[in-house]
Protein backbone atom coordinates (compact mmCIF):
# COMPACT_ATOMS: atom_id res chain seq x y z
CA UNK A 1 0.00 0.00 0.00
CA UNK A 2 1.30 3.54 -0.13
CA UNK A 3 1.08 6.59 0.55
CA UNK A 4 0.55 10.24 -0.43
CA UNK A 5 3.79 11.04 -2.16
CA UNK A 6 4.56 14.92 -2.21
CA UNK A 7 6.51 16.47 -5.51
CA UNK A 8 8.76 18.92 -3.64
CA UNK A 9 10.36 18.11 -0.39
CA UNK A 10 12.30 20.52 0.14
CA UNK A 11 10.15 23.31 0.23
CA UNK A 12 9.26 24.66 4.02
CA UNK A 13 5.74 25.11 5.03
CA UNK A 14 4.34 29.33 5.67
CA UNK A 15 2.20 30.79 7.76
CA UNK A 16 1.24 33.98 7.07
CA UNK A 17 -0.61 36.66 9.44
CA UNK A 18 -3.55 34.29 10.12
CA UNK A 19 -6.38 35.95 12.30
CA UNK A 20 -9.60 34.07 13.80
CA UNK A 21 -12.28 36.12 15.91
CA UNK A 22 -14.99 35.04 17.17
CA UNK A 23 -17.77 37.50 17.89
CA UNK A 24 -15.64 40.38 19.36
CA UNK A 25 -12.85 37.87 20.21
CA UNK A 26 -9.70 37.73 18.50
CA UNK A 27 -8.21 34.59 19.10
CA UNK A 28 -5.45 34.55 16.31
CA UNK A 29 -4.15 38.07 16.09
CA UNK A 30 -1.74 37.10 12.62
CA UNK A 31 -0.04 33.99 13.54
CA UNK A 32 3.20 33.72 11.38
CA UNK A 33 5.14 30.65 11.17
CA UNK A 34 7.44 29.01 9.36
CA UNK A 35 7.96 25.02 9.77
CA UNK A 36 11.21 23.62 7.75
CA UNK A 37 11.39 20.16 6.28
CA UNK A 38 12.04 17.47 8.32
CA UNK A 39 11.32 19.81 11.58
CA UNK A 40 9.41 18.93 14.78
CA UNK A 41 8.16 22.12 15.88
CA UNK A 42 6.92 22.88 19.28
CA UNK A 43 4.42 25.36 19.76
CA UNK A 44 3.45 26.25 23.41
CA UNK A 45 1.73 29.11 25.30
CA UNK A 46 -1.26 29.07 27.88
CA UNK A 47 -4.49 28.17 27.63
CA UNK A 48 -7.25 29.66 25.59
CA UNK A 49 -4.15 31.34 23.78
CA UNK A 50 -5.38 30.15 20.18
CA UNK A 51 -3.04 26.81 19.45
CA UNK A 52 -5.88 24.66 19.24
CA UNK A 53 -7.49 27.03 17.25
CA UNK A 54 -4.44 27.03 14.70
CA UNK A 55 -4.68 23.89 14.54
CA UNK A 56 -7.92 23.59 13.37
CA UNK A 57 -7.62 26.55 10.54
CA UNK A 58 -4.49 24.77 9.06
CA UNK A 59 -6.38 21.51 8.95
CA UNK A 60 -9.62 22.75 7.30
CA UNK A 61 -12.42 22.49 9.95
CA UNK A 62 -12.32 26.37 10.13
CA UNK A 63 -11.69 29.30 7.85
CA UNK A 64 -9.37 31.78 8.40
CA UNK A 65 -10.45 35.57 8.62
CA UNK A 66 -7.82 36.59 6.78
CA UNK A 67 -3.72 35.04 6.52
CA UNK A 68 -2.56 31.98 4.81
CA UNK A 69 -0.56 28.86 5.08
CA UNK A 70 1.49 27.86 1.29
CA UNK A 71 3.63 24.82 0.77
CA UNK A 72 5.97 24.56 -2.30
CA UNK A 73 4.63 27.81 -3.78
CA UNK A 74 0.79 26.89 -3.82
CA UNK A 75 -1.95 26.81 -0.51
CA UNK A 76 -1.96 24.51 1.71
CA UNK A 77 -4.70 22.16 1.34
CA UNK A 78 -6.43 20.31 4.36
CA UNK A 79 -5.64 16.62 2.39
CA UNK A 80 -1.77 18.09 2.69
CA UNK A 81 -2.74 17.99 6.54
CA UNK A 82 -3.64 15.05 9.31
CA UNK A 83 -4.27 16.12 12.90
CA UNK A 84 -4.02 14.57 16.04
CA UNK A 85 -6.89 16.13 18.29
CA UNK A 86 -6.49 16.65 22.43
CA UNK A 87 -10.23 15.15 22.01
CA UNK A 88 -10.60 11.97 19.90
CA UNK A 89 -13.89 11.43 18.63
CA UNK A 90 -13.38 7.81 16.95
CA UNK A 91 -16.66 5.88 16.69
CA UNK A 92 -15.71 2.95 19.20
CA UNK A 93 -17.27 0.56 17.17
CA UNK A 94 -13.44 0.95 14.12
CA UNK A 95 -10.85 -1.38 13.94
CA UNK A 96 -7.32 -0.07 14.42
CA UNK A 97 -6.71 -0.30 11.29
CA UNK A 98 -9.71 1.91 10.09
CA UNK A 99 -8.69 4.27 12.12
CA UNK A 100 -5.12 4.79 10.97
CA UNK A 101 -6.10 4.69 7.35
CA UNK A 102 -9.74 7.09 7.63
CA UNK A 103 -8.17 9.79 6.27
CA UNK A 104 -6.96 7.86 2.75
CA UNK A 105 -9.46 6.20 0.13
CA UNK A 106 -8.39 3.02 0.65
CA UNK A 107 -12.14 1.63 -0.29
CA UNK A 108 -10.53 0.33 -3.35
CA UNK A 109 -8.20 -2.02 -1.90
CA UNK A 110 -8.54 -5.35 -0.87
CA UNK A 111 -8.76 -5.32 3.19
CA UNK A 112 -5.81 -7.75 3.36
CA UNK A 113 -3.62 -5.27 2.02
CA UNK A 114 -5.15 -2.43 4.14
CA UNK A 115 -4.78 -4.68 7.36
CA UNK A 116 -0.81 -6.02 5.89
CA UNK A 117 -0.12 -2.19 6.11
CA UNK A 118 -1.37 -1.45 9.03
CA UNK A 119 0.26 -4.34 10.50
CA UNK A 120 3.77 -3.29 9.31
CA UNK A 121 3.21 0.16 10.84
CA UNK A 122 2.30 -1.18 14.52
CA UNK A 123 5.17 -3.23 14.04
CA UNK A 124 7.62 -0.33 13.17
CA UNK A 125 6.35 1.41 16.02
CA UNK A 126 6.92 -1.55 18.98
CA UNK A 127 3.30 -1.65 19.32
CA UNK A 128 1.69 -5.06 20.18
CA UNK A 129 -1.77 -3.79 18.58
CA UNK A 130 -3.51 -5.60 16.08
CA UNK A 131 -5.13 -4.44 12.96
CA UNK A 132 -8.72 -5.77 13.84
CA UNK A 133 -8.35 -4.61 17.47
CA UNK A 134 -11.34 -2.74 18.24
CA UNK A 135 -11.10 0.65 19.80
CA UNK A 136 -13.45 0.29 21.75
CA UNK A 137 -12.32 -2.69 24.01
CA UNK A 138 -8.57 -0.21 24.19
CA UNK A 139 -8.13 1.55 26.69
CA UNK A 140 -7.40 5.21 25.90
CA UNK A 141 -3.71 5.19 25.70
CA UNK A 142 -3.55 2.56 23.35
CA UNK A 143 -6.30 4.88 21.46
CA UNK A 144 -4.11 8.02 21.37
CA UNK A 145 -1.07 5.57 20.53
CA UNK A 146 -3.19 3.88 17.40
CA UNK A 147 -3.00 7.73 16.62
CA UNK A 148 1.04 8.36 17.00
CA UNK A 149 1.27 4.71 14.70
CA UNK A 150 -1.02 7.15 12.23
CA UNK A 151 1.58 9.33 11.80
CA UNK A 152 3.68 6.20 10.27
CA UNK A 153 1.32 4.88 8.37
CA UNK A 154 -0.46 7.80 6.72
CA UNK A 155 1.73 10.77 6.59
CA UNK A 156 0.72 13.89 5.30
CA UNK A 157 3.13 16.87 4.29
CA UNK A 158 2.35 18.82 8.02
CA UNK A 159 1.19 16.66 10.71
CA UNK A 160 -0.46 18.13 14.11
CA UNK A 161 -0.20 16.75 17.36
CA UNK A 162 -2.39 18.23 20.00
CA UNK A 163 -1.68 17.57 23.65
CA UNK A 164 -1.99 13.82 22.48
CA UNK A 165 0.76 12.66 25.06
CA UNK A 166 -1.16 14.03 28.13
CA UNK A 167 -2.15 10.45 29.77
CA UNK A 168 1.65 8.69 28.37
CA UNK A 169 4.24 7.21 30.11
CA UNK A 170 7.83 7.09 29.36
CA UNK A 171 7.12 3.95 27.30
CA UNK A 172 4.79 5.55 25.58
CA UNK A 173 6.25 8.92 25.28
CA UNK A 174 9.18 7.12 24.05
CA UNK A 175 7.15 5.37 21.29
CA UNK A 176 5.57 8.79 20.40
CA UNK A 177 9.08 10.65 19.94
CA UNK A 178 10.17 7.30 17.75
CA UNK A 179 6.90 7.60 15.21
CA UNK A 180 7.59 11.53 15.41
CA UNK A 181 10.81 11.67 13.95
CA UNK A 182 10.23 8.81 11.50
CA UNK A 183 7.18 10.43 10.17
CA UNK A 184 8.86 13.66 9.19
CA UNK A 185 10.82 11.52 6.77
CA UNK A 186 13.21 14.06 6.38
CA UNK A 187 11.25 16.37 4.66
CA UNK A 188 7.47 16.39 6.03
CA UNK A 189 6.73 18.63 9.01
CA UNK A 190 5.12 18.46 12.60
CA UNK A 191 3.24 20.69 14.49
CA UNK A 192 3.54 19.61 17.89
CA UNK A 193 1.39 21.19 20.52
CA UNK A 194 2.09 20.68 23.96
CA UNK A 195 1.82 21.97 27.70
CA UNK A 196 5.17 19.61 28.99
CA UNK A 197 7.88 22.57 28.40
CA UNK A 198 9.98 19.42 29.22
CA UNK A 199 8.58 17.37 26.62
CA UNK A 200 8.63 20.02 23.56
CA UNK A 201 12.41 21.14 24.63
CA UNK A 202 13.50 17.01 24.42
CA UNK A 203 11.16 16.41 21.45
CA UNK A 204 11.08 19.37 18.98
CA UNK A 205 13.83 20.90 16.98
CA UNK A 206 12.71 24.66 17.54
CA UNK A 207 9.63 26.01 19.44
CA UNK A 208 7.41 28.65 18.79
CA UNK A 209 5.39 30.53 21.95
CA UNK A 210 2.09 32.08 21.30
CA UNK A 211 0.73 35.28 23.62
CA UNK A 212 -1.92 37.40 22.92
CA UNK A 213 -3.06 35.48 19.91
CA UNK A 214 0.69 35.47 18.07
CA UNK A 215 3.59 33.79 17.82
CA UNK A 216 5.79 36.20 19.61
CA UNK A 217 8.60 33.84 19.79
CA UNK A 218 11.11 31.19 17.91
CA UNK A 219 13.77 29.43 19.81
CA UNK A 220 16.26 26.60 19.33
CA UNK A 221 15.34 23.77 22.13
CA UNK A 222 19.30 23.30 22.20
CA UNK A 223 19.20 26.71 23.92
CA UNK A 224 15.95 27.44 25.47
CA UNK A 225 14.97 26.26 28.83
CA UNK A 226 11.54 25.87 30.77
CA UNK A 227 12.65 28.76 32.87
CA UNK A 228 13.04 30.82 29.30
CA UNK A 229 9.68 29.62 27.58
CA UNK A 230 7.62 29.68 30.53
CA UNK A 231 8.49 33.34 30.84
CA UNK A 232 7.59 34.23 27.32
CA UNK A 233 4.83 32.74 27.75
CA UNK A 234 3.70 34.15 31.07
CA UNK A 235 5.97 37.32 31.51
CA UNK A 236 7.14 35.37 34.70
CA UNK A 237 8.95 32.60 35.58
CA UNK A 238 6.95 30.24 36.36
CA UNK A 239 8.48 26.60 38.67
CA UNK A 240 6.36 24.01 39.63
CA UNK A 241 7.47 22.90 43.05
CA UNK A 242 6.84 19.76 45.66
CA UNK A 243 4.02 20.02 47.53
CA UNK A 244 4.30 20.93 51.28
CA UNK A 245 1.82 20.73 53.56
CA UNK A 246 1.70 19.01 56.65
CA UNK A 247 -0.10 15.14 56.87
CA UNK A 248 -2.30 13.61 60.26
CA UNK A 249 -1.19 9.98 61.34
CA UNK A 250 -4.74 9.67 61.23
CA UNK A 251 -5.81 7.38 58.72
CA UNK A 252 -8.81 7.91 56.40
CA UNK A 253 -8.87 5.26 54.04
CA UNK A 254 -7.55 1.40 54.94
CA UNK A 255 -7.71 -1.23 52.39
CA UNK A 256 -7.16 -4.72 53.37
CA UNK A 257 -6.44 -7.37 51.14
CA UNK A 258 -7.86 -6.29 47.37
CA UNK A 259 -7.25 -8.53 45.04
CA UNK A 260 -5.96 -7.10 41.62
CA UNK A 261 -5.00 -10.29 40.06
CA UNK A 262 -1.41 -10.77 41.78
CA UNK A 263 0.08 -13.49 43.91
CA UNK A 264 -0.16 -11.04 47.53
CA UNK A 265 -3.61 -9.16 47.59
CA UNK A 266 -2.94 -4.86 48.06
CA UNK A 267 -3.30 -3.90 51.33
CA UNK A 268 -2.45 0.22 52.28
CA UNK A 269 -3.73 3.07 54.49
CA UNK A 270 -4.48 6.81 53.02
CA UNK A 271 -3.97 9.24 55.76
CA UNK A 272 -6.37 12.75 56.37
CA UNK A 273 -4.49 15.49 54.36
CA UNK A 274 -2.24 13.44 52.16
CA UNK A 275 -1.75 13.03 48.74
CA UNK A 276 -0.96 9.14 47.54
CA UNK A 277 0.28 8.84 44.34
CA UNK A 278 -0.13 5.32 42.61
CA UNK A 279 3.20 4.44 39.70
CA UNK A 280 2.86 1.46 37.92
CA UNK A 281 3.26 0.35 34.25
CA UNK A 282 -0.37 -0.17 32.60
CA UNK A 283 -0.53 -4.00 33.81
CA UNK A 284 0.70 -3.50 36.92
CA UNK A 285 -2.87 -3.48 38.60
CA UNK A 286 -3.42 0.23 39.29
CA UNK A 287 -5.68 0.66 37.26
CA UNK A 288 -7.73 -2.10 38.84
CA UNK A 289 -6.65 -0.89 42.27
CA UNK A 290 -8.30 2.80 40.87
CA UNK A 291 -11.57 1.22 39.81
CA UNK A 292 -12.55 -0.75 42.51
CA UNK A 293 -12.02 2.12 44.81
CA UNK A 294 -14.48 3.90 42.30
CA UNK A 295 -16.93 1.27 42.45
CA UNK A 296 -17.26 1.23 38.61
CA UNK A 297 -14.98 -2.47 38.93
CA UNK A 298 -15.56 -4.14 42.20
CA UNK A 299 -12.73 -6.48 43.51
CA UNK A 300 -12.89 -9.09 46.06
CA UNK A 301 -11.47 -7.63 49.36
CA UNK A 302 -11.13 -8.42 52.63
CA UNK A 303 -12.39 -5.05 53.96
CA UNK A 304 -11.90 -1.46 53.55
CA UNK A 305 -12.58 1.34 56.16
CA UNK A 306 -13.41 4.75 55.90
CA UNK A 307 -12.76 6.77 59.11
CA UNK A 308 -12.96 3.86 61.00
CA UNK A 309 -15.65 2.53 60.01
CA UNK A 310 -16.04 -0.25 58.10
CA UNK A 311 -17.92 0.35 54.60
CA UNK A 312 -19.03 -1.68 51.26
CA UNK A 313 -17.37 -0.16 47.41
CA UNK A 314 -19.99 -2.79 45.20
CA UNK A 315 -20.88 0.05 43.18
CA UNK A 316 -20.35 3.92 41.96
CA UNK A 317 -23.64 4.59 44.47
CA UNK A 318 -21.59 3.42 47.15
CA UNK A 319 -18.57 5.92 46.25
CA UNK A 320 -21.12 8.89 46.07
CA UNK A 321 -23.15 8.17 49.30
CA UNK A 322 -19.22 7.72 50.89
CA UNK A 323 -18.61 11.01 49.21
CA UNK A 324 -15.84 9.85 47.27
CA UNK A 325 -15.59 12.05 44.67
CA UNK A 326 -13.80 11.33 41.02
CA UNK A 327 -12.24 13.64 38.47
CA UNK A 328 -10.89 12.06 35.52
CA UNK A 329 -8.98 14.09 33.10
CA UNK A 330 -10.13 13.24 29.99
CA UNK A 331 -12.67 15.38 28.28
CA UNK A 332 -15.50 12.43 27.12
CA UNK A 333 -18.17 10.87 28.22
CA UNK A 334 -16.39 8.61 30.66
CA UNK A 335 -15.50 12.33 32.75
CA UNK A 336 -18.97 13.80 32.22
CA UNK A 337 -20.65 10.47 34.01
CA UNK A 338 -18.07 10.67 37.02
CA UNK A 339 -18.60 14.64 37.63
CA UNK A 340 -22.48 13.52 37.74
CA UNK A 341 -21.65 10.96 40.51
CA UNK A 342 -20.05 14.09 42.11
CA UNK A 343 -23.28 15.98 41.53
CA UNK A 344 -25.32 12.92 43.07
CA UNK A 345 -23.04 13.38 46.46
CA UNK A 346 -25.36 16.48 47.27
CA UNK A 347 -29.00 14.67 45.84
CA UNK A 348 -28.37 11.38 47.96
CA UNK A 349 -30.74 9.40 46.07
CA UNK A 350 -32.08 6.48 46.84
CA UNK A 351 -29.57 3.34 44.88
CA UNK A 352 -32.66 2.47 42.88
CA UNK A 353 -33.22 5.67 41.02
CA UNK A 354 -29.10 6.31 41.01
CA UNK A 355 -27.99 4.65 37.65
CA UNK A 356 -31.01 6.50 36.04
CA UNK A 357 -29.88 10.12 37.39
CA UNK A 358 -26.50 9.52 36.94
CA UNK A 359 -27.61 9.07 33.38
CA UNK A 360 -29.55 11.55 32.75
CA UNK A 361 -26.83 14.17 34.51
CA UNK A 362 -24.31 12.99 32.38
CA UNK A 363 -26.34 13.47 28.89
CA UNK A 364 -26.97 16.80 30.29
CA UNK A 365 -23.42 17.69 30.85
CA UNK A 366 -22.39 16.17 27.71
CA UNK A 367 -25.19 18.26 25.88
CA UNK A 368 -23.76 21.15 27.76
CA UNK A 369 -20.84 20.78 26.20
CA UNK A 370 -21.68 19.86 22.62
CA UNK A 371 -24.08 22.88 23.13
CA UNK A 372 -21.21 24.93 23.60
CA UNK A 373 -18.79 24.03 20.70
CA UNK A 374 -22.32 24.19 18.81
CA UNK A 375 -22.68 27.76 19.92
CA UNK A 376 -19.25 28.54 19.26
CA UNK A 377 -19.29 27.84 15.55
CA UNK A 378 -22.81 29.53 14.88
CA UNK A 379 -22.40 32.47 17.13
CA UNK A 380 -18.75 32.65 16.41
CA UNK A 381 -17.25 33.07 19.54
CA UNK A 382 -14.75 30.99 21.86
CA UNK A 383 -15.32 27.77 23.41
CA UNK A 384 -13.54 27.03 26.15
CA UNK A 385 -10.37 24.90 25.75
CA UNK A 386 -9.80 21.60 27.67
CA UNK A 387 -7.91 23.00 29.97
CA UNK A 388 -10.02 25.71 30.91
CA UNK A 389 -12.50 23.16 31.47
CA UNK A 390 -11.04 20.93 33.44
CA UNK A 391 -9.79 24.07 35.47
CA UNK A 392 -13.64 25.02 36.54
CA UNK A 393 -14.54 21.36 36.88
CA UNK A 394 -11.82 21.00 39.43
CA UNK A 395 -12.78 23.83 41.59
CA UNK A 396 -16.09 22.71 41.73
CA UNK A 397 -15.26 19.16 42.57
CA UNK A 398 -13.84 20.57 45.28
CA UNK A 399 -16.00 22.96 46.53
CA UNK A 400 -18.15 19.60 47.09
CA UNK A 401 -16.74 18.61 50.00
CA UNK A 402 -15.60 14.97 49.51
CA UNK A 403 -14.62 12.98 51.97
CA UNK A 404 -11.79 11.45 49.61
CA UNK A 405 -10.73 12.58 45.90
CA UNK A 406 -9.51 10.45 43.60
CA UNK A 407 -7.71 12.29 40.79
CA UNK A 408 -7.46 10.52 37.32
CA UNK A 409 -4.64 12.61 34.98
CA UNK A 410 -6.05 15.84 37.01
CA UNK A 411 -3.44 18.22 34.96
CA UNK A 412 -4.53 16.89 31.76
CA UNK A 413 -4.72 19.75 29.21
CA UNK A 414 -3.93 22.42 31.98
CA UNK A 415 -0.78 25.18 31.32
CA UNK A 416 1.65 25.46 33.60
CA UNK A 417 0.03 28.37 35.67
CA UNK A 418 -3.11 26.33 35.72
CA UNK A 419 -0.73 23.64 37.19
CA UNK A 420 0.69 25.64 39.82
CA UNK A 421 -2.99 26.77 40.71
CA UNK A 422 -3.48 23.40 40.91
CA UNK A 423 -1.02 22.77 43.30
CA UNK A 424 -2.38 25.41 46.13
CA UNK A 425 -6.28 24.29 45.15
CA UNK A 426 -4.90 20.43 46.32
CA UNK A 427 -3.23 21.95 49.37
CA UNK A 428 -6.18 24.03 50.41
CA UNK A 429 -8.02 20.69 49.91
CA UNK A 430 -6.10 18.40 51.86
CA UNK A 431 -5.81 21.27 54.77
CA UNK A 432 -9.30 20.10 55.53
CA UNK A 433 -8.49 16.62 55.97
CA UNK A 434 -9.54 15.07 53.22
CA UNK A 435 -7.31 12.85 51.22
CA UNK A 436 -6.65 12.15 48.01
CA UNK A 437 -5.51 9.55 45.06
CA UNK A 438 -3.69 10.51 42.51
CA UNK A 439 -3.13 8.28 39.08
CA UNK A 440 -0.88 10.54 36.40
CA UNK A 441 0.81 9.03 33.77
CA UNK A 442 3.33 12.31 34.04
CA UNK A 443 6.28 10.78 36.19
CA UNK A 444 7.59 14.13 37.42
CA UNK A 445 4.08 15.42 37.72
CA UNK A 446 3.50 12.18 40.44
CA UNK A 447 6.74 13.14 42.19
CA UNK A 448 5.89 16.51 42.65
CA UNK A 449 2.07 16.17 44.03
CA UNK A 450 2.55 13.09 45.46
CA UNK A 451 3.29 13.18 49.71
CA UNK A 452 3.69 9.11 49.22
CA UNK A 453 4.17 7.05 46.27
CA UNK A 454 2.67 3.10 45.91
CA UNK A 455 4.15 1.69 43.46
CA UNK A 456 2.51 -1.87 41.91
CA UNK A 457 3.99 -4.84 40.07
CA UNK A 458 2.73 -7.87 38.94
CA UNK A 459 -0.41 -7.08 40.21
CA UNK A 460 1.13 -6.34 43.71
CA UNK A 461 2.39 -3.70 45.92
CA UNK A 462 6.01 -3.66 45.42
CA UNK A 463 7.19 -0.51 47.50
CA UNK A 464 6.25 2.65 49.46
CA UNK A 465 8.30 5.83 48.07
CA UNK A 466 8.73 8.79 50.24
CA UNK A 467 9.27 11.41 46.88
CA UNK A 468 11.98 12.71 48.42
CA UNK A 469 14.24 9.74 47.69
CA UNK A 470 13.55 8.74 44.29
CA UNK A 471 13.92 10.18 40.99
CA UNK A 472 11.21 11.00 37.83
CA UNK A 473 14.23 8.64 36.18
CA UNK A 474 13.07 5.31 38.49
CA UNK A 475 9.38 6.50 38.47
CA UNK A 476 10.08 5.97 34.73
CA UNK A 477 11.74 2.28 35.08
CA UNK A 478 8.28 1.62 37.28
CA UNK A 479 5.92 2.89 34.13
CA UNK A 480 8.34 0.90 31.88
CA UNK A 481 7.70 -2.33 33.52
CA UNK A 482 11.09 -2.58 34.37
CA UNK A 483 10.84 -4.08 38.42
CA UNK A 484 13.15 -3.53 40.11
CA UNK A 485 14.54 -0.29 38.95
CA UNK A 486 17.81 -0.41 38.29
CA UNK A 487 19.19 3.15 39.12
Amino acid sequence: MTTLAMDAPDYPIAIEGVTKSFGGVEVLRGVDLELRPGEIMGLVGRNGVGKSTLAAVLAGSLTADAGSAHYAGAALEPWQVSIIEQQLRLDPTMNVAEAMFRQSDVQHLPEAEVMAAARRALIEAGSALDPEDRLGDLQESDRRLVEVVRLLADPRQLMIIDEVSTTFNARETEDLRFAARRATGGHRSILFITHRLDEALDLCDRIAVMRDGKVVEVVSSLTATTESLSEAMFGRVVTLRPRSAPVSATSLLSVTGLDVGGEQPVSFDLHEGEVLGLCGARDSGVSELVHALTGDTPLPVAGITLEGEAVTLASPWDASRLRIGVLAGAADRGSDTYFARNLMMLDDPAEEDYDAQVEDTAAILVAFREADEQASRLFNRPALSVGQRRWRELRELAAEHSRMLILIEPTRGMDLSAREEFTALLNEVTGRGVGVLVLASDESELLLLSDRILVLAHQQVAAEWNPIDVTVEQLAEVTRGEWPPTR
